[in-house]
């Protein structure tokens, strides 16, 4: 089973709009849902069964499966006091659905209707723009105006204080861990978050760059994968390394699949690479057009699957194989 997003390439921009896509024993299925798709999550009810469950950028959660009840995960109190903005990933440990994003949001689903911050102490504060940018040099020229602040050192602080404010941005992409009180969240300048069910620490890692998806292999061995070629192993209580690699490929997602770890890369060089325990090198599909646009690598049981805009392909263990996709998705 193989669940992806879309979207018609006559869409109108300006209307939000989802094709969610079921592929299984060689179909394809989809429905219509009028939202964007930011992240897709596979949900294991507590009651049985699992689902797609697809969260917009706004934070609103819909699925196919009818028996879901759609809901947005922003908490409306919060928007005068936080800044929040874009939410950026979805994702179930154990039992819970957690999200996070822009602003330093982190949330965890704590009932069928109800989503709550994990440590509200790293959202960013709401900044009111007028309040930031109230504190204006005199003058007409720019000497004059260099001159002011000359004169008024204390305003011109105060000044630069607030435009810090109102700029700080904490941004989060991805949220993954062994358990609810293991948990890491990654995002923008190297940053790397541990929850252990209490509070937030932020961890130091050997890089600045945006890093984009976490992979657990087990309690002690998480892979955090971003920018410029960007692999690092590790954990909270030992520390992270970085996995050497050149070219620079932006690695969007990781997946562990027969012993390797896959990574998927949306900049040049483009396409499907994996890490064999020694080095990290681009994958050669053997297709006769090789996986180039690759946004997104999953592995399950047995398939190793490569998804990207227009392509999708599948990995036995032995062979890669591409998956027609019908007329009536474009």
């Amino acid at each position: 089973m193989l669940y992806t997003a879309g979207v018609d390439d006559n869409a109108d921009a300006a209307e939000p709009l989802t094709r969610a896509y079921q592929y299984f024993h060689g179909k394809w299925e989809y429905g219509e849902f009028p939202a964007s798709t930011q992240r897709i999550a596979l949900y294991r009810r507590p009651e049985g069964g699992r689902i797609a469950v697809y969260m917009s950028r706004s934070g609103e959660l819909f699925s196919p499966e009818p028996s879901f009840q759609n809901q947005s995960i922003h908490a409306k109190d919060m928007e005068n006091k936080k800044k929040l903005g874009y939410l950026a990933d979805l994702r179930q440990v154990a039992s819970q659905l957690l999200a996070c994003g822009d602003g330093g949001q982190n949330y965890c689903r704590m009932n069928r209707d109800t989503w709550a911050p994990m440590d509200i102490s790293i959202f960013d504060d709401y900044v009111d723009v007028n309040w930031a940018f109230e504190i204006k040099a005199r003058g007409n020229t720019g000497a004059e105006q260099d001159r002011y602040w000359e004169e008024n050192p204390e305003l011109k602080r105060e000044r630069t204080r607030r435009i810090s404010l109102f700029n700080k941005s904490l941004s989060l992409h991805a949220i993954n861990g062994p358990s609810l009180d293991n948990l890491y969240l990654c995002g923008a300048k190297g940053a790397v978050y541990f929850w252990n069910g209490e509070r937030m620490e932020k961890l130091s890692v050997p890089t600045s760059a945006y890093l984009l998806d976490i992979l657990v292999e087990d309690p002690d061995t998480i892979w955090i994968c971003g920018r410029n070629g960007t692999l690092l192993r590790g954990n909270a209580r030992q520390g992270f390394t970085a996995i050497p690699c050149d070219d620079g490929p932006t690695f969007s997602t990781l997946t562990r699949f027969d012993g390797r770890i896959y990574l998927s890369s949306i900049s040049n060089p483009r396409g499907v690479f994996v890490h064999d325990g020694r080095t990290v090198r681009q994958v050669a599909s053997g297709l006769r057009r090789d996986l180039a646009d690759v946004h997104t690598v999953d592995a399950v049981e047995g398939a190793l699957w490569a998804v990207g805009s227009r392509d999708v392909a599948r990995f036995d263990g032995t062979a890669w194989e591409r998956i027609k996709i019908p007329k009536w998705s474009d």
